[in-house]
């Protein structure tokens, strides 16, 4: 059995809160998320909040640094993840529990926003350097030289690849591929 998923817009409450494990140096962040049934009423044409829930995410290693480095409070976005319940003991001994998001993906909201996206390296940490600002981290250096995807001008077609290749000695028809 697996746990069941979530995926929504949602917006951050505050900013996203990074911290290493202790023995394992591996990256946790912890996001609150605030999603909402915000409606329009047509009889008044103004926005109606409605129910709020309200949930923590978590994301770890490379992803955990990003979503710190990338996103704030206020943010509007799209999130998917795995739902689980944490359970903990208070200070005062009683057993408490909560319901909490495990992340797969998160990233801004396109809606009512704009974004730049930057390819990290998978070799680094993706990190933030010491003493560099947000967003300025060695994880902001750029795609792999190899990566065809790094630039804006299109990877040469594959020797004898493509679809279409057999008859044609390696262009592309106009053949659709199925």
């Amino acid at each position: 059995m697996s746990l069941p998923t979530m995926h929504g817009t949602a917006r951050l409450i505050d900013d996203p809160e990074l911290r290493f494990g202790a023995g394992s140096g591996k990256a946790v962040v912890r996001v609150r998320l605030a999603f909402n049934s915000r409606k329009k009423d047509k009889a008044t044409n103004e926005w109606v909040d409605g129910d709020t829930f309200f949930i923590d995410g978590k994301a770890f290693d490379q992803a955990a640094e990003h979503i710190a480095e990338s996103l704030s409070r206020g943010m509007e976005v799209v999130v998917s993840g795995r739902l689980r319940t944490e359970k903990w003991e208070s200070g005062q001994g009683e057993k408490r529990s909560a319901p909490a998001l495990l992340i797969d993906a998160i990233g801004p909201s396109l809606a009512r926003a704009t974004a730049t996206v930057t390819k990290v390296s998978s070799s680094g940490s993706g990190g933030q350097g010491q003493g560099q600002p947000r967003g300025q981290g060695q994880g902001q250096q750029g795609a792999p030289a190899d990566d065809p995807w790094a630039s804006g001008a299109p990877a040469a077609a594959p020797a004898g690849g493509g679809w279409g290749s057999g008859a044609q000695g390696g262009g592309y028809s106009e053949e659709a591929p199925f």
